[in-house]
């Protein structure tokens, strides 16, 4: 007895074949030829339809050389000095600070790589984060983030200024909160 997913790959060739079957009749009907599979005749005439096109197309190494001719013209371009203006001597050195504002990651989009370069997350935590992501869904803020495992509050506090969450997490998914309750004590 075949399983419900074999009667419907069944169901699926039979609907094939009857749909080959009916291209043909209304074929016929118009009074066009006869398309049987695997006649020799017609195998002969599409292998010479292939070889005329094939023959008739520019060949593949002509269209590499002028590929490589464009990209040596562009690299030779590329190459030319710019003859730039000299610079005046500095007459004062003026420091300024850096901006203080660290671009945000966000974690419910970043990739891991992304995500590795945040302080004290390493590749296996970067991969944890992705996978509890597309696990359950969007963070959604920080306290979402603690349910990935190996991240706590001491290392949520030192991420806040630096991460964003713009996804809104799926209701049902377990928190940081509730993964601790169900913890059993320790003896």
């Amino acid at each position: 007895m075949p399983t419900p997913a074999e009667r419907q790959a069944l169901l699926f060739f039979a609907a094939v074949a009857a749909l080959g079957v009916g291209v043909n009749a209304w074929r016929a009907a118009r009074g066009g030829e006869h398309v049987l599979a695997g006649s020799p005749s017609d195998l002969a005439a599409q292998i010479a339809r292939v070889d005329s096109a094939v023959a008739s197309s520019p060949s593949r190494e002509a269209g590499r050389a002028a590929l490589r001719k464009r990209n040596s013209d562009k690299a030779a371009k590329r190459r030319k000095p710019a003859v730039a203006a000299p610079l005046p001597a500095p007459t004062q050195l003026t420091v300024y600070p850096l901006p203080s504002t660290v671009s945000r990651i966000d974690l419910d989009l970043a990739p891991a790589a992304a995500i590795e370069s945040l302080p004290r997350i390493g590749p296996a935590l970067a991969a944890r984060i992705v996978a509890n992501r597309d696990s359950f869904g969007a963070f959604g803020s920080l306290e979402g983030l603690q349910r990935v495992r190996g991240i706590g509050p001491a290392l949520t506090k030192g991420l806040r200024e630096r991460v964003a969450f713009s996804g809104i997490p799926r209701e049902g998914v377990p928190t940081a909160k509730s993964k601790a309750s169900r913890r059993p004590a320790a003896p």
